[in-house]
This record gives C-alpha cells, sequence and structure tokens, in this order.
C-alpha cells in the first residue's frame, strides 16, 4: 500500500479549508441561532412565571373579593331578616293594641248604651209611676209638680242600683 502524499496534503487542506468554510458560515451562525432561541426560551419563561404569578395574585385578589361579597350578602339577609321580625312584631303588636282598644271602645258604647238605656227605663216608669199614682189619687199634676215628683223617683231608684 502506498500513500500519496501529495493527495494527502491536498486531502487535509480541502479538510482544513471546509472546516474554515463551515466554521465562519455555519458554525457561528448555528450558534447564534441557539442562543438566540436559548434567550427567547428564558424570556418566554420568565413571561409565563410573571403571568403565573400576576394570575395567582388575582385569583387570591378575586378569592378576597368573593369571600367579602358572600359575607356581605350574609349580612344583608340577616338584617332584611331581623327587618321582617321586627316589622312582623311590630304589625302584631299594632294589631293587639288596636284590637283591645276596639274592644275598650265597643265596651264603652255599651256601657254608655246600657246607661242610657236604663235612664229612659227609669224614666219611663217613673212617668208611669206617677200616672198611676195620679190616677189612685184622682187628681192631675200640674206640669212642675210632674217634673218634680219624676226627679225624685230618679234620684230614689237610680241610688237603688
Amino acid at each position: 500500500m502506498h500513500i500519496d502524499y501529495h493527495d494527502l496534503i491536498w486531502a487535509i487542506i480541502n479538510f482544513v479549508v471546509l472546516l474554515a468554510i463551515l466554521y465562519k458560515f455555519l458554525y457561528g451562525p448555528l450558534l447564534k441561532m441557539m442562543e438566540n432561541r436559548q434567550n427567547e426560551i428564558k424570556n418566554n419563561i420568565s413571561q409565563a412565571e410573571e403571568i403565573r404569578n400576576e394570575a395567582e395574585t388575582l385569583r387570591v385578589q378575586l378569592t378576597a373579593e368573593l369571600d367579602k361579597a358572600r359575607k356581605e350578602a350574609q349580612e344583608i339577609i340577616a338584617n332584611a331578616t331581623k327587618i321582617g321580625e321586627e316589622t312582623k312584631n311590630s304589625i302584631i303588636t299594632e294589631a293587639k293594641n288596636s284590637a283591645v282598644k276596639m274592644t275598650e271602645k265597643a265596651q264603652e258604647e255599651i256601657q254608655r248604651e246600657k246607661e242610657q238605656a236604663l235612664a229612659d227605663i227609669r224614666n219611663e216608669v217613673a212617668s208611669l209611676a206617677i200616672l198611676a199614682a195620679g190616677k189612685v189619687l184622682g187628681k192631675a199634676m200640674t206640669g212642675e209638680e210632674h217634673k218634680k215628683l219624676v226627679d225624685k223617683y230618679i234620684q230614689e231608684v237610680g241610688g237603688i242600683q
């Protein structure tokens, strides 16, 4: 086997030139492209991390606001229930008071009418008694005598009760 040094030198020179050309035109841009891609990935990861942190912060805020809204809703419901109970109790109390007043007023009216009826009956009985007494006595009474006798009888009957 014979080695041709001349072809060997040319092969080495061609290889070195090819390596220089590849290094200049392929390796540099390839490294630059890989570095750019690496930086882009790092930026995307940091942006994603920032967005995740913002989303977490927003989630915490929204959860707090939701809890606050729930508490406010419960307070509103509790207040409405309390006001409803107070209103119901107030209406019931007013109705009972009104019923008591109406009952008292009706009893007073009944008492007044009873007293008026008794007074009318006394007057009528006194008039009849005086007429009967006048007939028994056989004399007619004057209006003045009649009135005095009726008043006297009413006072006596009124005192008997």
